[in-house]
């Protein structure tokens, strides 16, 4: 009688490869899922935002503002805000009583007198009371005096601006630009009249590429961070124009933000206006998500479009609300430790 001879098991080399590529897929969702969690943060942290004092009525007249923008506070308190629907900068002091104007719109086409905007942007303060106002469609930032009168400019083929918008000033005179068309800042040393460095440069990748810049901060260690609109996310540079790393943020990715604008308070905390959302996010220096500024769980929301965004030297937060058409100083809030 033959003995039958037993049956090998089919395919078992296959079933082995089978088995590493499922294994590879779930290592591969699990890092993406990883990936996506860091950029996303933990869940949202709401803190209420309520108005102390409001500043600026819709118009043209004296303290009348149309369409406010970015907001830069002096020294002494006084709180200076491109009024870009105007076009000019007004201001006002720090209990909020209307001082005085400057600035008027050029006329269409060719190049702008001293003193004449075609589409006022960005703004920045010096310690010595001088004030920085890009003029956007004149690919130049203007420089005035304290009290507006015109004092020079940066321009010109040494810069090269496509569409400058948001400024900052750090406490060494180095003023940043963003230069939204062309997706980088540039860094300008005040004293020289020079283009320092130039930060990042444009794309969608790391080490810094933007899809338009606009808000940026400097923290007291010089550290850098810049606001990314296309690609929703800040950027870290370190002083010396290295880039650290990005982080995505939430809200804009939902809702597209418009001109969105970062602050920096007296404990390093990153403050990122989410003009979509009628919301403002806050991270920590290593942009680790802290917390969000937004109206109460019921009742009208305070902040309806907000832009700009400035702390003054008592530590207020102030806000140009784009959508009301006015300034809004917030009660005093507290932002919570990160979460262990």
């Amino acid at each position: 009688m033959v003995e039958k001879s037993k049956k090998k098991p089919a395919r078992s080399g296959r079933g082995k490869r089978l088995a590493m590529i499922l294994l590879f897929l779930v290592l591969l969702a699990g890092a993406g899922t990883a990936l996506f969690l860091y950029n996303r943060g933990p869940a949202e942290i709401p803190l209420t935002a309520v108005v102390a004092q409001t500043v600026g009525t819709h118009g043209i007249g004296h303290g009348g503002l149309d369409s406010p923008r970015c907001l830069a506070i002096a020294p002494d308190g006084d709180l200076y805000v491109v009024d870009l629907g105007n076009s000019r900068i007004e201001v006002f002091s720090a209990a909020g009583a209307y001082k005085f104007a400057f600035g008027v719109k050029g006329a269409p086409g060719g190049a702008d007198k001293p003193g004449e905007f075609n589409e006022p942007s960005g703004i920045a303060i010096g310690k010595d009371g001088t004030v920085y106002v890009s003029d956007a469609w004149n690919a130049r930032v203007q420089r005035f005096s304290p009290k507006g009168k015109p004092e020079g400019e940066f321009g010109g083929p040494h810069f090269s601006f496509f569409s400058p918008r948001s400024l900052t000033i750090d406490g060494n005179g180095m003023l940043y630009v963003a230069d939204t068309g062309n997706s980088v800042v540039k860094v300008i040393d005040t004293a020289k009249g020079n283009l320092d460095m130039v930060l990042g440069s444009q794309g969608s990748g790391d080490g810094g590429q933007s899809h338009e810049t606009f808000g940026m901060a400097v923290d007291s260690h010089g550290d850098i961070f810049v606001a990314d609109h296309g690609n929703h996310r800040i950027h870290k540079f370190s002083a010396a124009g290295v880039w650290i790393k990005d982080r995505k943020v939430l809200g804009w990715a939902e809702s597209d933000p418009f001109w969105p604008q970062l602050a920096i308070d007296k404990q390093g905390l990153i403050y990122a206006g989410d003009s979509g959302n009628g919301k403002i996010w806050i991270y920590d220096s290593d942009l680790n998500y802290r917390g969000t500024l937004e109206g109460p769980p019921q009742g009208e929301d305070p902040l309806s479009v907000p832009v700009g965004l400035a702390f003054s030297p008592k530590g207020d937060l102030w806000v140009s609300d784009m959508g009301a058409n006015h300034l809004v100083k917030l009660a005093p809030f507290t932002v919570p430790a990160p979460l262990q």
